[in-house]
């Protein structure tokens, strides 16, 4: 699914006005009754003694909203319409489209101030369906006087508020809020969803996101640099297994980390990329954790000691060019020792190369850093924000503010593959494009729910040599979806990072059956 910027979307819409010839007031009359259809199916459900309030402000947003309430009374609902500007305030197609309600006779009640709203709210009975057509997608800065009154008793005193395109008061390219905004319960997007929609707090004031289809030209889903994930997309990239291959046919992944104290996290690691189908998967570990750690294991798992002495060591290096794929630093430590080991595999190992955790904090270090950026082998970086953050040497509440800017940074930086984990997971590989995971769950923010994504991604780039980039986006769907499944059996209050690894065949169970709809042989 294509994601823009309120920059690209108005270009788009110029563009299908100028170039092919479909007039504004059309592309309004589209999205205002793919609004109406589903307000109505809202109503429906919400009862039929639901009051429906449409409020539409001056541009093209309000344009929308007005287009939503008269198609909403040719279906025969009950509406009330307020304008928060005068009649004469409107202008084109807004113009246009209250012109026409007017000569219907539907009568707006235009606010000036916001003690006509409050009186009617305190003396109708209720229940209310808002829909919020006040400010669209250009919307810059702070709500003030009657608007930032209007959205607060519109938060206030309304059951359900479908916004359409942008919730009122949310930025739509950066997802921020200064001051108040509306809370809607579902966001209409027109044409395609906004970066805004996925970045916090904009995606919580969004409710459930619905995009609509307003008949723009098929070919611009195609287009631009931002795309959120979805299983038909995602589908395609599980591979199909040979049915007649060996354990030695499906990848062997080498997972070095752990140390006192922390062996939980390489052992999730493991765990989760045994589960995702890896052949063969081996945990290195400090030489005073390795009896603990021997003892963490499931039996299918081996394990070995790190032996710093030189001999030994040197024998060690030499044969991590045997492993399918790599990873590096869940739990490992950060000191000296450290160190030194992951500027090693960095120099040494020519396969595809997962560091996470304190291998990302590692890489804070110049020297560290310019050797990953000239590593010729492929990178994956798992970080989360406050790790991000170190790498990049910049304040977190940047990371979060600026997501997108920050994995781009990121990943030119340190010429990988860069996915910023959160609610919303940026994934950046250097080509000019970014790739969305959308998929909230609570019960995820959990301890280990990182190195067990870490291990996944390890385990599925390993196996049949996946482009890097396709193998991360394979792992963090389905590790939403296994936290997504896990969360529904379990609670999102009770899940841990262990029940994501045992919900992964389901993963997998219901990513097979959409790929063979997708394509049934």
């Amino acid at each position: 699914m294509r994601v823009v910027t309120s920059r690209e979307m108005r270009d788009i819409d110029e563009l299908a006005i100028r170039k092919f010839k479909i007039p504004s007031i059309v592309l309004m009359e589209n999205a205002g009754l793919r609004a109406a259809e589903i307000v109505a199916q809202k109503h429906a459900e919400l009862g039929f003694n639901t009051e429906i309030l449409v409020f539409a402000g001056k541009g093209k947003n309000g344009g929308d909203a007005l287009v939503t309430a008269r198609q909403l009374v040719a279906m025969g609902k009950r509406v009330r319409l307020f304008l928060l500007h005068s009649f004469d305030a409107y202008k084109d197609e807004s113009k246009q489209n209250l012109e026409i309600l007017l000569e219907q006779k539907i009568r707006p009640i235009v606010l000036d101030n916001v003690g006509p709203l409050e009186e009617f709210f305190n003396s109708a009975t209720g229940p209310f369906l808002c829909v919020d057509g006040l400010l669209g997608i250009g919307f810059k800065g702070p709500l003030a006087g009657l608007f930032a009154d209007a959205v607060d008793l519109i938060n206030a005193k309304t059951d359900f508020v479908i916004s359409l395109d942008i919730p009122t008061g949310v930025d739509a390219t950066t997802g921020q809020v200064i001051g108040q905004a509306i809370y809607a319960d579902l966001t209409v997007a027109f044409g395609f969803a906004k970066i805004g929609h996925f970045i916090a707090p904009g995606a919580v004031h969004r409710g459930e996101l619905r995009v609509v289809d307003i008949a723009l030209p098929s070919g611009f889903r195609g287009e631009g640099s931002i795309h959120a994930l979805s299983k038909d997309t995602v589908a395609p990239l599980l591979v199909r297994r040979d049915r007649y291959g060996h354990k030695n046919s499906f990848g062997h992944t080498l997972l070095f980390g752990g140390s006192k104290g922390k062996l939980g996290a390489i052992s999730m690691a493991a765990r989760a990329c045994l589960r995702v189908g890896t052949g063969l998967v081996t945990v290195a570990s400090w030489e005073d954790g390795y009896e603990q750690l021997l003892a963490r294991l499931d039996d299918e798992i081996m394990c070995l000691p790190l032996h710093l002495e030189e001999a030994q060591y040197n024998e060690y290096k030499d044969t991590i060019r045997y492993y399918s794929s790599v990873v590096v630093g869940p739990g490992m430590g950060t000191g000296e020792k450290a160190q030194r080991v992951l500027g090693d595999f960095i120099d040494y190992y020519r396969g595809p190369l997962v560091i996470d955790a304190d291998g990302i904090t590692i890489l804070a270090s110049p020297e560290i850093r310019q050797k990953l950026h000239n590593r010729k082998g492929p990178t994956i970086l798992t970080p989360h924000p406050g790790e991000l953050s170190r790498l990049l040497s910049v304040d977190k509440t940047e990371v979060v503010n600026k997501p997108k800017e920050m994995v781009e940074r990121a990943a030119e930086e340190t010429n990988a593959v860069v996915l910023l984990k959160g609610a919303t997971t940026f994934i950046c590989s250097g080509d000019g494009h970014i790739y969305l995971n959308h998929y909230p769950n609570d019960g995820m923010a959990t301890a280990g729910s990182g190195d067990v994504l870490a291990g996944m991604i390890g385990g599925i780039v390993g196996q049949q040599r996946m482009d890097p980039r396709d193998a991360v986006c394979l792992g963090v769907y389905l590790h939403s979806m296994a936290g997504d499944h896990a969360a529904k059996r379990l609670g999102h209050r009770s899940m841990t990072a262990s029940d994501i690894i045992s919900h992964l065949g389901d993963s997998f169970l219901d990513l097979r059956k959409h790929r063979e709809l997708l394509n049934p042989i």
